[in-house]
Formats: structure tokens, C-alpha cells, sequence
């Protein structure tokens, strides 16, 4: 027998728990291990050799499947309740642990401690005694460490040159009793288990330890998975439903351009030419509107019509369902060749996707590109569209304010119909417009009608699970006049869970989605905002218009639009296209998926002492909004992080500190100010100096600032009273 009891990097420490802690990204979004060790490596160098080593044998991490999961309950806890989850890993923590090579069979460590010491004469053994009987490896000084910090009741003392252990008298029945509820409990079951040993030590099993109710708003080690994965197994084996599949997917990308030239009138069919693979496979794979076959669902795929470039014009037909998955010498007499079509892909579209065989099975995989500023079209050549993208990429709600008809919704609808893509015949944005009869979330989330005994849903809870259904496709949701009523009234749910990722309970027993147009199937009884649904509301400042509370200001970027005078009046002459935007390149949309998934889970390239200049500027200011009743907390810094991160990534060599904390004093720290000149008049003074003496070393003004803190110090003046918007 012989084995180490735990890794030798450091001591287990509330230090070291903090430190391995604040390695990890942000639990907000889903990304594989790989990747997250990837960014622990950059936050502490050595991670990958040793430091992850004691973070699994603490029960942080669970490396059983290519998941990103830890234990991230521990984000909520204070110093005093990580030295208790130290108290309670070290009291329910046994030896040998799956991460370490050993045959031995495994035991409770401090439940065999405590065990020995209580069967010996005088409740009092050697710690070298024990190390040596029970467990004859190394690591005994961090054990041993360990045992007083986290021991209690179990006392130390030094006697000579020995370590004595020991239980006085007086505790020797409270330590029966924790054995016995620690081997009730936390029985070790499979020792092996990676798994079972991360589950050990959940947030449920923290409060069963000290006895106490669980707060249900406190999330534990959820399933992280990569839901951006942009490789798509394929229906290899149902050879029609694969070839559906990727006859829409090319059609998606140019409309089968790139295979124009390979496109023939085949009498009553259009084929796709294959000499090139010594054969004719793909002979009728399109069936003319002339064709028998056009109106037969036994022949072809009646839900969709395709536009075929052929011969300079365009051909209306149907895709054939008759194909086989054979290989190419056997399709020739059976039906469509899937093996001829996949090679006509891979040879004509291998620039943004990938088609291939791996352990006998098929995939897709979509070649992403990055979303670049620099490739958007001219409409986007604004600082007010820049901040916009910038926003959504860092927050999934952003609110865009400014007069009426100055373009707000136009910029919103531009950037979704440039990252535009076809969701089996949707579009992937919906713009609603916010009535002022919206009351309640039944606007948005539908009801339950019990006369009809059906579930009454909405276009907005559609595209919800349509956006739930396409988790690499970006789904942009407008809500046009967005204070037209309260927006607290019927928005509640969404602001509670984008911050939770709780579900939104929509009712509680299964129903029949009503028979709408848009809708087809079942109404799930709940529904998790997904990861990749962007929330734009537009605003307008009138009579007939409601203010926003600090709580949803505190949850968005607000973004002011006031168009340049030249850019207005050029709409005159119709120099500039307001209307239709093209469409991004083929993968751009995943791409600002994955981007924005990226920097939520905390990926962030600026450097160290950029962001230290940050710190020590918002540090700065933190003390007078303090003393307005304006602060802000935990959440405004992380977002702050997030778009300064987001910036960069966009802006690249470009990025310029002054401009990006300019921005976000502007969008999220101004909207929050308001009252008389008692409350915010000394308060705008100091946040004007503050602004005109910039960040860091750097002189330069933060222009966007000082011109709103100008607006509202004039509103002031005028009216004794001045708000943001």
C-alpha cells in the first residue's frame, strides 16, 4: 500500500481555492474542456501540468466528458463560506481519488482518522503512525496541513520531535455522531468515478452536510456543452433525409451558384453532371415543374421548391426523395447517389463546409469565418452602429435610444439582415412592435386558453424556439417603441432570466400548441432563453412614452443615436440605400455567434494594465455615485469587462482605451443618473473632470461623455432636474 493522498502543488488553502477559482472563464455560456483549459493556461500559467491536478482532487472540475462543468455555486460564496466548503470537501473526501494511480482500496480519510484516534488508549495517535498504517505515500505535510486547518474537532499538538492528533474527551460524541453522518451520507460508492467524485461535492450536498435548506436561485456544475459546435452529424444511413439536408444547405449558401455550370436540362429533370466520377448519379435529381414526378409525395419532397440557374434562366423545381447511400457502382440502378452528391460538395463549396467520414460516421462541418468590422458593408461606417455591435456581442440586450425617426430600428433591422440566414423558411430576426395594452408577459410568451384547452403561442415565443432549435444561427428579437408600456410589466421574466439562465414556467401540464400559421408541435412547460438570441429594444422619449427602471437600465448598454447632419440630408438624393442589406458570406453569422459566446465566458485579450487602468478609473468615481445612490456592483463591472473585451476583438489594432471607457460611461453608467441638482448637480461636476482628465496617462477627453454630462447639467439648469434620456 502506497499512494498519494493529495497532489503536491500547494497547501489547501482559502487562498488557493480563491486563486484556482478566478482561473476559470465565466460560467455564463457553453464552451468544451479543451477549450476552457486553454484560457486557465493564460490566466495561470502551469495549470495544465500541475495546478488543475489539486482542482480536481478539490472537486472543481469534472473532466469525465468533453463538457466544460465546475462546481460554480462556489462563485456565490464569501470568504467564510469557502473555508466551509474547504471544512466540508476535507470531512467527506476520500483516498485514493480517481485521479490518482492506486489499487488501494479507497476509505474516508477523515472518517478513518478520526476512527483511529478514537480506538486508541488515550483518544491520541501519531500522525506519522497513521500516514504510515493507512495510507504510505507522499504528500504527508500538505495531509497534514490539511487536518489542522480543516480537523476540527480532531486538535494538534507537537510532542518532541512527533505530530500528535488528537480528540479531547469532551468532543468524543459530537465526532461519533459526524462519522456516522458522514458514512450515511456520503457513502464513496464508485471510487473510480470522475464523475461521482465532482457530483460529491455539489451545492446539494454542501447543505445536507450542515444541515441547511437549499437557496433555489443558487445554480450548481450545469451541463455546459459547446452549443456553438459548428460540426453537424449527419443522417448518413436515411439517405433522403441526408440528402435534403445538404441540397438545402449549399441552396442556403449561394443558391447553388458555385454548381451552375453542372446543372443541365435532362428532358423532364434537371441533373447534376458526374462524368468526372464515371458515372451519371445525379440524373434526375431535380424534377421540372413539366415532370410527373413535381406533385408526387412518393417521388420528391413536396415542402419546398428550389430556383434552379440553368441555361441563363431560372428553372422552378423539386428535389427527388428517391437516393441511396450505396456505394457509387451499385446507385446507378437504384436511386440518387448520396456518395456522388457529398463529392460534388466537398470539391465545390470545401471553402466553408466540410463533409467526412469519421468512425463510421458522417458529418458536416461549417467553416466559420470571423466577423470583422472592416468587412461590414458602408452603412455600418458609424461609431453609433460600431457601439451597437459592440454591445450586443458583450450583453444580448442592448437598448437604443434617440428622437423619433432618426433610424434606430433601421440599424437593428441592417446588422440582423446582414447576419441574415434561412431557418428552414424563416427568417432569423423578428421585429415586434411593443403595443401600450401590453399588461403582462402574455404579449410575448402566449397563454393558456382552458375554454380551448390549448396553448395560445405568439410570433416572439416561436422565434424563441426556433432560436432554440439553431443554436449556432443568431437570432435577433426587435422590440420596436419598446416603452410604449411598461416595460417592467411584460419584460420581467426576460430580465430575470437573462442573468438567472432559469427557465420561464409557461404553464403546468402538456398542451397542444395552437393551430397557427408559424407554429407547429408542442409547447415545452418551460423555456431557457438560449445563448444565442439577441434582445434590441428601440426607445423614444414623449408624452406618450414610460421611463425605464434602474433595474433594466442596470441590465443593458444604452446606446444613444443622433445621426450626423450630413448623413441625414443625403437621403435626399438617395446617395445612400436605407433600405435592404446583403447578406454576410457563408459562416459570418456563426462567427458572431461564437464571438459573442466567447467573451460571455470570459475570453478578454486586452492587457493586464489596461485593464488595471480601468479598474483604477472606475475606482475613481465609485465614491461620489456611492454618495448619489448611483454605485454600481458586481454585474456592471463583469459587463464593462465584457465589452471592453469585445472591443478589441472588433477593433483590434484599432482599440483605444480612452474611446472604450468613453463608451461605457456613456452606456452604462450616465443612464442611471437622475433628480434635482441637491442629488446629481455636484455629482455631474465630478464626472466631468473626471471625464476631461481621461484614463490612465492618456490626456485625451472622453468626448461622448462630456458632451451628454453637458446635456443633462443645461436640463439642470433649465429645469431643476435632468435624466439620461
Amino acid at each position: 500500500m502506497s499512494f498519494t493522498p493529495f497532489a503536491r502543488y500547494r497547501n489547501f488553502t482559502l487562498a488557493n481555492l480563491k486563486s484556482l477559482l478566478e482561473v476559470y472563464p465565466d460560467m455564463a455560456g457553453s464552451i468544451s474542456w479543451d477549450f476552457a483549459k486553454d484560457l486557465a493556461e493564460e490566466r495561470l500559467k502551469g495549470y495544465k501540468r500541475t495546478a488543475y491536478q489539486q482542482a480536481c482532487q478539490l472537486g472543481l472540475e469534472d473532466r469525465s466528458t468533453n463538457s466544460f462543468k465546475v462546481h460554480n455555486y462556489l462563485y456565490t460564496f464569501d470568504d467564510i463560506n469557502l473555508t466551509r466548503y474547504l471544512v466540508f470537501w476535507f470531512k467527506t473526501y476520500y483516498a485514493p481519488n480517481p485521479y490518482v494511480k492506486s489499487d488501494d482500496e479507497a476509505f474516508l480519510l477523515y472518517c478513518r482518522l478520526c476512527e483511529d484516534i478514537l480506538q486508541s488508549e488515550n483518544h491520541s495517535i501519531s500522525f506519522e503512525e497513521f500516514v504510515e498504517k493507512n495510507i504510505g505515500g507522499k504528500s504527508d505535510d500538505i495531509l497534514l496541513n490539511a487536518i489542522k486547518a480543516f480537523a476540527a474537532p480532531v486538535k494538534y499538538k507537537k510532542v518532541g520531535n512527533d505530530d500528535i492528533l488528537y480528540v479531547s474527551d469532551e468532543d468524543v460524541t459530537a465526532v461519533e455522531s459526524e462519522i456516522a453522518l458522514i458514512k450515511t451520507n456520503f457513502p464513496i460508492g464508485e471510487s473510480k468515478s470522475e464523475r461521482d467524485f465532482f457530483e460529491r461535492f455539489s451545492y446539494q450536498n454542501f447543505c445536507k452536510f450542515y444541515d441547511e435548506p437549499e437557496d433555489p436561485l443558487v445554480k450548481d456544475g450545469e451541463e455546459l456543452d459547446n452549443d456553438y459546435d459548428t460540426r453537424i452529424e449527419l443522417p448518413f444511413k436515411q439517405s433522403k433525409k441526408c440528402a435534403q439536408q445538404l441540397v438545402d444547405c449549399i441552396y442556403g449558401i449561394d443558391k447553388f451558384k458555385r454548381i451552375s455550370t453542372l446543372l443541365k436540362i435532362n428532358d423532364k429533370n434537371i441533373k447534376i453532371v458526374t462524368d468526372d466520377l464515371g458515372g451519371n448519379y445525379l440524373r434526375y435529381i431535380f424534377p421540372r415543374t413539366s415532370s410527373d414526378s413535381y406533385n408526387d409525395e412518393s417521388r420528391v419532397f413536396l415542402e419546398k421548391e428550389y430556383e434552379i440557374p440553368v441555361d441563363d434562366s431560372l428553372e422552378i423545381c423539386r428535389l427527388s426523395n428517391q437516393w441511396v447511400s450505396t456505394e457509387l457502382n451499385e446507385a446507378t440502378s437504384s436511386g440518387l447517389s448520396l456518395i456522388a452528391l457529398i463529392s460534388i460538395i466537398n470539391a465545390n463549396y470545401s471553402d466553408v463546409i466540410k463533409i467526412y467520414e469519421e468512425d463510421g460516421k458522417w458529418y458536416l462541418d461549417i467553416l466559420m469565418r470571423e466577423f470583422k468590422l472592416e468587412e461590414l458593408p458602408i452603412c455600418f461606417d458609424s461609431d453609433f452602429a460600431q457601439r451597437y455591435i459592440s454591445s450586443l456581442i458583450a450583453k444580448p440586450f442592448v437598448i437604443l435610444t434617440g428622437n423619433s425617426g432618426t433610424g434606430k430600428t433601421r440599424i437593428a433591422k441592417q446588422i440582423s439582415q446582414y447576419l441574415e440566414k434561412d431557418v428552414d423558411g424563416k427568417r432569423n430576426w423578428l421585429i415586434v412592435p411593443v403595443g401600450a395594452d401590453w399588461t403582462d408577459n402574455t404579449k410575448m410568451l402566449g397563454f393558456y386558453n382552458p375554454l380551448e384547452e390549448r396553448y395560445v403561442s405568439t410570433p416572439t415565443l416561436d422565434f424563441i424556439l426556433q432560436a432554440s432549435e439553431n443554436v449556432s444561427i443568431p437570432h435577433f428579437l426587435i422590440l420596436d417603441e419598446m416603452n410604449l408600456s411598461h416595460v417592467e410589466r411584460y419584460f420581467s421574466d426576460f430580465l430575470s432570466a437573462m442573468e438567472s439562465d432559469e427557465e420561464i414556467p409557461l404553464y403546468k401540464k402538456p398542451v397542444q400548441m395552437g393551430d397557427t400559421e408559424d407554429s407547429e408541435g408542442v409547447i415545452p412547460e418551460k423555456i431557457r432563453l438560449p445563448k444565442n438570441l439577441f434582445v434590441t429594444g428601440t426607445v423614444n422619449i414623449d408624452e406618450t412614452t414610460y421611463m425605464f427602471s434602474p433595474k433594466v437600465l442596470d441590465r443593458s448598454n444604452v446606446v444613444e443615436f443622433k445621426p450626423e447632419k450630413d448623413d441625414v440630408l443625403k437621403l435626399m438624393t438617395g446617395a445612400t440605400d436605407v433600405n435592404k442589406v446583403e447578406a454576410a458570406d457563408f459562416g459570418v453569422a456563426e462567427g458572431f455567434t461564437v464571438l459573442a459566446s466567447e467573451i460571455r465566458n470570459g475570453v478578454c485579450n486586452v492587457d493586464a494594465d489596461v485593464l488595471d487602468q480601468v479598474k483604477l478609473f472606475l475606482d475613481g468615481i465609485y465614491d461620489e455615485l456611492q454618495e448619489s445612490g448611483f454605485e454600481f456592483a458586481y454585474r456592471t463591472v463583469k459587463e464593462i469587462r465584457q465589452y471592453f473585451a469585445a472591443a478589441y476583438e472588433l477593433q483590434k489594432d484599432e482599440f483605444n482605451l480612452t474611446r472604450t471607457m468613453d463608451e461605457q460611461i456613456v452606456q452604462k453608467i450616465l443612464p442611471k443618473i437622475y433628480g434635482d441638482r441637491k442629488q446629481i448637480g455636484e455629482l455631474l461636476n465630478t464626472l466631468e473632470t473626471k471625464c476631461k482628465n481621461g484614463i490612465g496617462e492618456s490626456s485625451e477627453e472622453m468626448a461622448l461623455s462630456l458632451k451628454k454630462i453637458e446635456q443633462m447639467k443645461k436640463r439642470l439648469d433649465k429645469y431643476q432636474y435632468a435624466s439620461f434620456m
